[in-house]
């Protein structure tokens, strides 16, 4: 008898502890994708997100992904196109009110200067800051993500001459830019 109570009482605690996580599973993981920048700036930019951390409001993650930048026509360069990866980390402060910080590396490629006619293959590295706030939906599965930064390419292997207006009496350089973005994400 004391043997029979003894296996009922393990099997009704395996069994309970197994059906009572009745609470959802944490997620933990998402998959993020512009959903302007194909019409805006002919390019996409796709994200795999890891939540590394969280506490009451903060939160951070990181993430990696890819960036292409679709050949497109500029006036005071040539045909430019980007093929890069990129990652980064995301701070959370309040709900969806975050930072980020993004970097992305990978070969820039310049046809057809618009002064030499050449084409340069160069290795880019651009950094890139955002303020932002993420809206989530659809139980939390589904968010959506706009977001405002600055950005600039601090290192280029092949550097080629870049002028201020298409008069192309004046060179400039790299100079930072703003940006917007508007991430559509999928949580799992």
């Amino acid at each position: 008898m004391k043997k029979s109570l003894l296996i009922l009482g393990i099997v009704s605690l395996l069994t309970s502890a197994t059906f009572a996580q009745t609470e959802p599973q944490e997620r933990k993981f998402a998959i993020e994708t512009d959903i302007l920048w194909p019409f805006l700036v002919q390019s996409t930019r796709t994200h795999f997100v890891v939540k590394l951390w969280q506490k009451g409001n903060l939160r951070g993650d990181a993430y990696v992904g890819l960036n292409i930048d679709f050949p497109r026509d500029r006036e005071t360069e040539g045909r430019f196109a980007d093929y890069s990866m990129a990652s980064g980390y995301r701070q959370y402060f309040w709900k969806g009110l975050h930072l980020e910080f993004s970097q992305t590396t990978g070969l820039g490629v310049l046809q057809n200067h618009v002064t030499t006619g050449k084409t340069y293959n160069s290795f880019d590295w651009l950094v890139t800051g955002y303020i932002g706030y993420k809206f989530e939906f659809a139980r939390k599965k589904l968010y959506i993500l706009p977001q405002f930064g600055v950005a600039g390419v601090i290192y280029k292997s092949n550097p080629w001459p870049i002028y201020e207006d298409e008069t192309l009496a004046k060179q400039v350089g790299e100079t930072p830019f703003m940006l917007g973005s508007l991430r559509l994400g999928y949580t799992f």
